[in-house]
């Protein structure tokens, strides 16, 4: 809500407009879980907030732990019964760098893009978040590192559910009010694409100090047709085009995430294919070992054909990316996937909805 209209509400509820700083503040404290916890105000006030404003859009309706406490896998229930998936990371301060927190979002319920080596992409697409849902999870994930004993969110990355330029107003807004309200770095905030190629231009101009990540798993079109269906309608060409547009327009270097499978991008040919695209738009590579789905063929290569990629990679910058989560299968899309499987059958036949699930 903006400072504006809450300074409206205050007035007509009687009360000066210098309290909607105040009540800005305090729903960013991780402490602050509902209006009847802001004890700086008053009770009457309090009650009519409550009365006229929801507090958050999203619940957890699941938490897991993972990496000895250090990742928190949220299951939010958003107002209409669907859920999607919240990650906190916490990771603690080295002899060289500081401790950082970083929440990753969903911004749809589901998928359309249809990955098949992608848990989430199984599910389909039942909606796409608002904004307010993809700023709630950030203030929830909050919420949970403190009630861990763990410090307060540093990095925000848009890599869960969903496909955030299909849903780019709602990206956006919610960028938008991360970096206003939280005081969050733009530096400190990544979106991932499966390569929606017009939202990466339209990124450029609204958001230029974010940073770009384009999930790409494939350096040819032959492959990445396959791996990345959304290749069919912005093949590569245009793709790296509009990421070298969107590099040389915000000077922030990109990322090429790469699902690393096992016996299909994992050839030296596409390590060397990637090589020559990494390096002509000065990209970032993370490489990153599939995690094993329930169902699905596909996992991650052996160490040595690992190496053997890695190696033909010298030469551009690489990161090898550690998949937390998988622990207790609560990587991407994998918890959602196992919590909504458990419904009760009707006598009539149909599926009830999804039960509330408490699960540590």
């Amino acid at each position: 809500m903006s400072g504006e209209s809450l300074r409206a509400l205050l007035a007509d509820c009687g009360e000066p407009a210098w309290r909607a700083e105040q009540i800005l503040q305090a729903t960013w404290q991780p402490y602050i879980e509902a209006f009847a916890s802001m004890r700086q105000l008053p009770a009457a006030l309090r009650d009519a907030l409550d009365a006229r404003l929801v507090f958050s859009t999203v619940s957890a309706a699941a938490e897991r732990e993972a990496d000895g406490g250090n990742t928190m896998k949220l299951l939010c229930r958003l107002r209409d019964g669907l859920t999607v998936e919240t990650v906190a990371m916490e990771s603690p301060a080295r002899t060289a760098g500081r401790r950082r927190a970083t929440v990753c979002v969903s911004t749809q319920v589901g998928c359309a893009v249809g990955c098949p080596f992608c848990a989430t992409g199984r599910m389909g697409l039942s909606r796409s978040c608002t904004a307010a849902e993809i700023v709630d999870q950030v203030r929830l994930a909050a919420r949970a590192l403190h009630a861990h004993g763990l410090g307060p969110v540093t990095h925000v990355v848009y890599m869960g559910m969903g496909e955030p330029l299909a849903n780019a107003d709602a990206t956006l807004e919610s960028v938008h009010v991360l970096i206003d309200a939280s005081s969050i770095s733009p530096r400190r905030i990544t979106i991932s694409t499966s390569g929606v190629a017009p939202g990466i231009a339209r990124l450029a101009g609204a958001a230029p100090g974010v940073t770009l990540a384009v999930s790409l798993h494939a350096a040819t079109d032959e492959l990445r047709d396959r791996l990345v269906p959304l290749n069919r309608a912005y093949p590569l060409a245009r793709l790296l085009a509009a990421v070298r547009e969107h590099a040389a327009a915000t000077r922030r270097r990109p990322t090429f995430e790469w699902c690393l499978i096992a016996g299909v991008n994992d050839s030296l040919d596409q390590a060397l294919a990637l090589r020559r695209v990494a390096y002509d738009c000065r990209a970032h590579v993370n490489v990153i070992p599939m995690n094993r789905i329930e169902g699905s063929a596909w996992g991650p290569p052996d160490a040595a054909t690992s190496r053997a990629f890695l190696e033909a990679l010298q030469g551009i910058r690489v990161t090898v990316r550690d998949t937390r989560g998988g622990d207790v299968d609560a990587a991407c899309g994998q918890l959602r996937a196992e919590l909504e499987a458990r419904r009760v059958l009707r006598p009539d036949g149909t599926l009830s909805a999804p039960r509330r699930i408490a699960v540590t």
